[in-house]
């Protein structure tokens, strides 16, 4: 099975390179403005450092400012293009969480292509076929009757509600009608989106959709009552992976 061989947030990851060098290059004449001025500044510091000696401490300081600053400039894309390097890193935590599932006879699927987005996981074992979306989202989460909140971990006044869940429920429909439409397996595809953040309960559900924190991970998919005899894993695995491989609908891109 090909589809196992992909890496966990490659496409974020890839992602967040196009859109950086894209954003160096429209901004080059500004980094390299930057990078002039603070070359200049480490080297005055440097050549001043020589001539007086016994300020040499806080020029080194101003010197290193300096460097420190350029890179930083350099480094640092908008907020919106590094939420893609941050999509990757908690795709890059799941996979990690769900190793010792595989060791234990599960079949885990990374970055699954799926029209204009992707399928971060999508894990199949004795309890059933999971559609895993990783998030690293910068606040406290609660779930609700409601919906989905996110509050600012430094102003809690500060809240919005996420809408992600509707992508990922669409996905694992998408993979159940795809899966039936080719074969006679009638798995239902559980959406599950995984928070790398802080989420006090741990464990919830809206809408059909599960929560569920990172750490929580391989118990809660552990305690899941078996739907799939251990024999048939490998098949429904390869049916899922195929389903998405031969030809990806169009679907609307999951926020990072």
């Amino acid at each position: 099975m090909t589809e196992r061989v992909r890496s966990a947030g490659g496409t974020s990851q890839r992602k967040y390179a196009t859109l950086t060098r894209s954003w160096r290059r429209r901004n080059r004449k500004l980094l390299w403005a930057v990078a002039l001025v603070c070359g200049m500044v480490l080297l005055a510091s440097f050549v001043a450092a020589q001539r007086w000696p016994s300020v040499a401490w806080p020029l080194g300081l101003l010197g290193g400012g300096a460097l420190a600053f350029g890179v930083i400039a350099r480094l640092s894309p908008p907020g919106w293009i590094e939420n893609w390097q941050s999509g990757a890193w908690g795709e890059e935590a799941t996979a990690k969480a769900l190793r010792p599932l595989e060791k234990a006879g599960w079949i885990v699927l990374h970055d699954l292509p799926a029209g204009r987005g992707n399928i971060d996981h999508i894990a199949v074992g004795p309890s059933g076929v999971y559609l895993l979306d990783s998030k690293r989202l910068g606040g406290a989460v609660s779930v609700d009757d409601k919906g989905v909140t996110v509050r600012r971990l430094d102003d809690p006044d500060l809240a919005y509600q996420h809408t992600g869940s509707s992508h990922v429920l669409s996905l694992a429909r998408q993979t159940h009608h795809r899966v039936l439409g080719t074969t006679r397996i009638k798995t239902w595809v559980t959406p599950v989106m995984v928070l790398w953040s802080e989420f006090p309960q741990g464990v919830a559900e809206k809408d059909r959709c599960f929560y569920v924190h990172g750490e929580e991970l391989v118990a809660w998919l552990q305690s899941q009552p078996q739907t799939i005899a251990p024999s048939r894993i490998e098949q429904v695995a390869h049916a899922v992976g195929a389903s998405w491989a031969a030809a990806p609908l169009r679907s609307t891109p999951g926020e990072q």
